[in-house]
């Protein structure tokens, strides 16, 4: 898992979902990816106040279903008061469907939550939303 200030190499507008988020607020659902990487990026308001963007990634097992954290699948970051620049998680390597490793991650459940605050931030998702 990586903390960063700019977004990461290869990242787009396409593909992607997002949602505003309140402190003390979670939001969480299933996503497609298929690259080995799901980047988050935090996009503070004006007069944002210090909170921490917390994310966990776990196996999605079908049918409702949801498993363990996943490898590298938790994260936080820290939004400064009065900060204007985005921050970003990137997780990657996340395992394999199979022993053989022919088949990587490419859904999970997320889970996005703000703590240590009253502010609201812009959460992008450099994923889609999985359809059920």
């Amino acid at each position: 898992m990586d903390i960063r200030h700019e977004p990461p190499s290869g990242w787009t507008s396409n593909d992607n979902f997002e949602f505003d988020i309140t402190c003390n607020e979670i939001r969480e659902g299933l996503v497609d990816f298929e690259a080995d990487m799901l980047t988050f990026c935090f996009t503070p308001r004006t007069g944002t106040g210090e909170l921490e963007c917390k994310v966990e990634l776990r196996e999605y097992l079908g049918g409702g279903s949801i498993g363990s954290v996943l490898l590298n699948g938790t994260g936080v970051t820290t939004i400064h008061k009065d900060q204007t620049a985005n921050s970003w998680l990137c997780f990657s390597g996340f395992g394999w469907h199979d022993e053989k490793r022919t088949q990587r991650i490419g859904v999970c459940h997320y889970r996005v939550s703000l703590e240590e605050g009253t502010s609201t931030v812009r959460v992008v998702i450099g994923a889609q939303e999985h359809q059920m």
